[in-house]
């Protein structure tokens, strides 16, 4: 390629800027809790922000600093868990203190780089975060999960009621951190009482219909926990939304998911091909988020959303073109001691106390049935697995005379299907999942897409039912209902995996929990409540910097130019981040003429690696391209584990985005033995196709369901790991003036850019 240089670059860059004491300690600590009085003293250091808010602080004034000397120092008296400890969570064999240091360890060294020594001791330095037990179990505020926070020119100390509480401070201190980095890692010197005002702070996921790796299911764990959300609930089995069979006759052919994969074969023919979970997975998951502080609520949802088995067994299914094809039918003799043997088979893989059984949106013709069912379940769980179990609010669309019994923990999601208040009077817990609030649906035109942050922030509490109505007490429950557990963000993948890409699902994940983590904790009663437009900067800052998440798929630049290859000097990365790409498997640099100087040539086995995996939105990615005139199907371009762009599909001789194993087509073809420049840039609302410099399309998929019939436009992530493909696919031809931005871009950029680096225009 003609050269262009830095000089281009920065040109470029020009044109486009357009109160209560603890328990008193061992003898042998050095720990000294001082109570928060609430009081502001002149000159006090102002409440640290952390999400969620602090409930109460007391500033001192100083700071103290982590630095290569820290260290984790964990309380030999505690070490290997407290008292309360298991009777205080759903899960069996929770983490210990140990446990939880070895997490905060990990999270201080990719947030600073310090790699602070976990040791077992009862004394601790000043510059030492000490962790702890004993703080009053009997405080009906402080509860089991609250802590007390002391950060003195002493050290730190982080003394919790039970080894959780202790984590949870272990998050406090982490985004202090994070919003410390511009002062070196100074933390204010004060005192926290710490403590949230509900138990029960979910994230509860649909991963029946929308396929969700196992690496992902971590990074939402992460994410989760660093909210001090405390318990996560997996929905493992599901269809899309049905019709009743007469105006749905080819019911058995749809999509259904169920996500638990065992070698019995009685049960192994229901496991989703494309994703699905062994035993050994759901072990290591599990251990891996109680070191989190998280528990897991597994669900089965029977008797409706059962496609997976009613695919399999149609005679399983009512009988009749009024119902739905996923409906079993609990009138067959056949179908519960199925649920009973599958619930048998799967239990042991769960540490769980209590799962779900579902049991929401099936037949109101069959109400009482659907009761016994529910009733029988809770029988037989409770008399063969020692467990308890929970259902979504049901009983309002299964009328019937049996009571649903009060002992089953009622998740709330629908006026329509249940009230929480005839709920808590007849004395079953509830769950504050009520829609529209609390579902994230993406692509949906009936919930919300993107959490809207702020009106949760200011309307929206875990009490609340009713937003347009909150002091009606038939609408809504009290604060201090004893029998409201919490609640918590649900998110339904509705329209299945085409509607969504794995990155922008975690996006729109994480625009929404810390707001619900805040309020699900602290709410509007903590004692430095702000402003939301005060709160979402920091929020964001906080959402951008959690350790272990890679999800976001934002590589570090430092200008708007993430990478740029001309080829005039091989692969060498001209913008500044030194991203020098690699030629792999015969790639090779030739003299290409017309205008454009050296560039890439690429065979079928051969590639270009680059050190940059992928980037989400915003971005923006250019290339000039000639193709051979002999392309393999589904030739690569670009690729990466988020997907592929292919110079043609199967069907049809366009280029194709590739993501989670999903195809969208666009209207561009690259004609053989000339040069074309291609790009794609994606804002926040769609992914934009040049073909020559125009804008020519925008990715888009279509959505087949009978209340929606409608496109949508797809927000797609940028393959970047290789220019072609090292699995021996790639496109063959010549690639040159290959650029990246990590901001969007449009028509007019795109011609500028496109003429600055060939002489020879199409």
């Amino acid at each position: 390629m003609r050269r262009v240089g830095i000089t281009f670059l920065a040109a470029l860059a020009a044109v486009s800027v357009v109160s209560v004491s603890a328990n008193p300690l061992p003898s042998t600590t050095q720990l000294t809790s001082s109570q928060p009085t609430g009081t502001k003293k002149c000159h006090a250091n102002p409440t640290p922000f952390v999400i969620p808010s602090l409930q109460e602080w007391d500033g001192g004034s100083g700071n103290w600093r982590l630095d290569a000397n820290t260290r984790i120092v964990v309380d030999p008296s505690f070490a290997n868990g407290g008292a309360l400890d298991a009777d205080n969570t759903f899960m069996r064999n929770p983490s210990n203190l140990k446990q939880y240091a070895a997490s905060f360890q990990a999270d201080i060294s990719e947030v600073t780089g310090v790699n602070a020594e976990v040791v077992v001791s009862s004394k601790y330095g000043p510059n030492d975060i000490f962790l702890t037990l004993g703080a009053d179990s009997t405080d009906p505020e402080l509860n089991i999960e609250g802590y007390l926070l002391d950060i003195t020119k002493k050290g730190i100390s982080i003394q919790g009621v039970t080894s959780r509480g202790a984590f949870w401070g272990t998050r406090s201190i982490l985004q202090m951190l994070i919003l410390a980095d511009e002062r070196g890692y100074a933390l204010p010197h004060g005192h926290a009482r710490d403590f949230p005002n509900y138990n029960e702070r979910k994230f509860m996921q649909d991963i029946a219909r929308k396929p969700i790796p196992m690496s992902d299911l971590h990074e939402y764990a992460t994410l989760s926990s660093f909210y001090k959300f405390n318990t996560l609930h997996h929905h493992y089995n599901d269809n899309p939304g049905m019709q009743v069979k007469s105006i749905l006759p080819d019911w058995q052919t749809k999509y259904a998911g169920f996500r638990l994969r065992t070698e019995n074969p009685a049960y192994s023919m229901y496991a989703s091909n494309d994703t699905s979970y062994t035993k050994q997975d759901m072990r290591e998951f599990q251990d891996f988020i109680k070191a989190r502080g998280l528990d897991l609520i597994p669900e089965i949802d029977t008797p409706a959303h059962s496609l997976c088995f009613t695919k399999f067994h149609p005679n399983w299914s009512i009988q009749n073109d009024t119902a739905r094809g996923d409906w079993l039918d609990l009138g067959n003799p056949e179908v519960q001691p199925f649920l009973e043997g599958l619930w048998t088979e799967f239990i042991d893989w769960f540490d769980s106390r209590e799962v779900s059984i579902g049991a929401d949106e099936y037949d109101p013709s069959k109400g009482d049935l659907a009761r016994k069912f529910v009733n029988s379940m809770h029988d037989y769980f409770a008399t063969h697995f020692n467990r308890s179990i929970r259902m979504w609010g049901s009983d309002v669309r299964l009328p019937g005379t049996i009571e649903i019994n009060p002992n089953i923990h009622t998740d709330h999601w629908d006026w329509t299907y249940s009230s929480p208040v005839d709920l808590v009077k007849r004395g079953n817990k509830v769950c504050n999942l009520n829609a529209p609030d609390t579902y994230l649906v993406p692509r949906t035109l009936s919930y919300e897409d993107f959490i809207d942050s702020r009106k949760i922030y200011d309307l929206w509490e875990p009490w609340v039912f009713d937003i347009f109505d909150k002091t009606n007490t038939s609408r809504n429950l009290s604060p201090n209902e004893p029998l409201l557990t919490g609640g918590g963000l649900g998110n339904w993948n509705d329209f299945l995996s085409e509607s969504v890409t794995r990155v922008e699902l975690f996006d729109r994940v994480s625009r929404g929990l810390d707001v619900f983590g805040e309020k699900l904790w602290a709410g509007a009663k903590n004692s430095d409540h702000i402003s939301y437009d005060k709160w979402a900067p920091l929020a964001k800052k906080l959402r951008e910097n959690i350790p272990g998440i890679t999800l976001r798929r934002r590589p570090q630049s430092k200008g708007q130019f993430l990478m740029s290859y001309d080829f005039e000097n091989g692969v060498t990365d001209a913008s500044d981040n030194a991203y020098d790409a690699k030629l792999q498997n015969g790639a090779t640099i030739v003299e290409a003429g017309e205008g454009h100087g050296r560039a890439a040539q690429l065979t079928p086995d051969s590639y270009i690696s680059t050190p940059v995996d992928a980037i989400s939105y915003p971005y923006a990615v250019a290339m000039w391209i000639k193709p051979s005139g002999d392309q393999q199907p589904n030739a690569v371009i670009l690729e990466s584990e988020d997907g592929r762009v292919l110079i043609s599909n199967s069907t049809a001789p366009t280029v194709t985005f590739e993501q989670d194993g999903n195809q969208y087509d666009t209207q561009v073809i690259l004609p053989p033995g000339q040069w074309s420049h291609l790009a794609f840039s994606a804002d926040t609302k769609q992914t934009t196709v040049f073909f020559n410099m125009r804008r020519v399309a925008t990715v888009q998929y279509y959505n087949p369901r009978w209340d929606v019939l409608a496109n949508s436009t797809m927000l797609i992530t940028a393959p970047l790991s290789t220019i072609g493909s090292a699995k021996g696919n790639s496109m063959s031809g010549l690639v040159d003036g290959f650029v990246v931005l990590d901001r969007a871009s449009y028509g007019g950029e795109m011609a500028f850019l496109g003429k600055r680096f060939a002489d020879a225009l199409p």
